[in-house]
């Protein structure tokens, strides 16, 4: 393996690494996207074909000291803000992480500089379909056994002494799979704990499944909580990210789900006026521990000086180049008009939904309409009833390994994970950037996900009939 290649799969946690086959736990190539059909957009992308030229100039830039992580991560943000922020936006600052789970740990720590003698109560919907992790680190637990930092910590051991997170979990799906409104609930939840905690209101847009949570519930809400919005799908338009800065929301993005760079990489979007109270604090050594064996001074913007002096300076260059993916994927198609892309992405909604209805062994969930068009999530029936989390998991781990014996058009054939709840266990079928500009460039040809729907179908058949 070249240096290029360890760094693309170093400085996160162990769902990062290679096992001795040269695959992820997702069974797939991280570093090579050829002859790949994938329908996936889900944690498990290899780094682009059409973005790898510009990723190696990276590298090769931090490697002959021509240019260091601090100052590609300068430009990164300028890159990130370029593409986010319209002209009536006010600024708002970049914090990198490792993980999408790791983004979980600033809301907290930010509290804790506001008001570090206050507990903290976590109010987190969806918690089903979020990131492996996210509850233990939204609970200020270590999500992995390891960091950016530190090569061995205790997963489920709490990441600094005297920090205490309660927490409310409100879930995704009701028992027959449709989707539940917690609004009233969550303000009941403020209502009660507002005087003792310092309130922390988990929203997602974008689960697994494609839930998004309505912002009205932040509109027509208290503002003396701190709203952290989960959009780590990043399967919105620009003008959502504007509206819910504008309303001081905290933003957790990825770049490793719709901009499909390889895993991992998180940012958390910070309002200017969030940041002014941040820093009106005096952070200390004593608070911020713990969270230095998850942040490197890098992560931090440049402006937070004080903060950044109490963290190590771990200069994680596998981070910087997986963001390098993914926001030269995310201008790669800025080049196409907002129209195109939501065309492209309604129109692949419509009629891969036909062409599944058509099938006996496929249902989408309940109320597929209320989820983001790019991501379809479907249960597989069989002579026994729907499969369980077990059968999914061999479905997708022979479609991806052996998926390619059905056909030969493509050497690899991928979809996105399986998720489970409750009894209840889906795959999905989810386009990314690339899949979407590929549609555009090709007059809208659906022909690969009609032959990746009958092969998925086929081995489906094939374990029900096993079993």
């Amino acid at each position: 393996m070249s240096e290029f290649e360890k760094a693309i799969t170093s400085g996160g946690d162990e769902r990062i690494e290679l096992k001795d086959n040269g695959l992820n736990k997702y069974f797939l190539d991280p570093l090579n996207a050829e002859g790949l059909l994938t329908r996936a957009s889900c944690t498990c992308s290899p780094l682009g074909t059409d973005v790898k030229v510009r990723v190696k100039a990276a590298f090769k830039m931090i490697r002959s000291e021509e240019a260091s992580v601090e100052d590609i991560r300068v430009k990164q943000r300028f890159r990130m803000k370029a593409l986010l922020q319209n002209s009536n936006t006010s600024d708002f600052n970049i914090f990198f992480a490792p993980s999408g789970s790791d983004l979980c740990y600033y809301p907290i720590l930010f509290s804790k500089i506001i008001e570090p003698n206050k507990p903290i109560m976590s109010l987190i919907t969806r918690p089903e379909e979020l990131g492996t992790g996210s509850i233990l680190a939204n609970t200020a637990h270590y999500h992995a056994e390891k960091t950016q930092v530190l090569d061995n910590v205790e997963k489920g051991g709490r990441i600094g002494c005297g920090i205490k997170v309660d927490h409310m979990l409100f879930p995704a799906r009701d028992t027959d799979g449709g989707i539940v409104d917690h609004k009233r609930k969550i303000y009941e939840a403020i209502e009660t704990y507002r005087e003792t905690h310092t309130i922390l209101v988990n929203l997602v847009i974008g689960s697994k499944s494609g839930i998004e949570d309505s912002i009205t519930i932040i509109n027509d809400g208290p503002k003396d909580v701190t709203w952290v919005v989960d959009l780590c799908q990043m399967r919105a338009r620009p003008k959502l990210f504007n509206e819910l800065l504008a309303q001081n929301c905290l933003l957790m993005i990825t770049g490793s789900k719709f901009y499909q760079s390889p895993p991992f990489s998180g940012a958390l979007l910070v309002p200017e006026a969030y940041a002014q109270e941040v820093n009106k604090h005096q952070a200390s050594k004593e608070i911020v521990t713990g969270f230095d064996t998850v942040y490197s001074k890098y992560d931090i913007p440049p402006s937070y000086r004080e903060l950044r002096a109490l963290f190590p300076e771990v200069k994680n260059i596998g981070l910087t180049l997986r963001w390098e993916a993914a926001i030269c994927e995310s201008e790669n198609l800025s080049k196409y008009t907002e129209r195109e892309a939501t065309y492209a992405i309604s129109n692949w909604n419509r009629r891969v939904v036909n062409y599944l209805e058509e099938k006996e062994c496929f249902e989408l969930l309940p109320d597929q309409e209320l989820t983001n068009n790019s991501l379809l999530s479907v249960k597989v029936k069989g002579k026994n009833g729907y499969f369980d989390a077990e059968q999914l998991k061999r479905l997708y781990e022979r479609l991806v390994l052996n998926g390619h014996e059905y056909q030969t058009k493509y050497e690899r054939l991928a979809i996105g994970q399986p998720v489970t709840y409750e009894e209840h266990a889906f795959v999905r079928f989810a386009l990314g950037s690339t899949n979407v500009r590929s549609l555009i460039e090709s007059n809208h040809d659906m022909s690969d996900d009609f032959m990746l729907i009958d092969v998925v179908e086929k081995i489906a058949l094939e374990i029900d009939q096993a079993s």
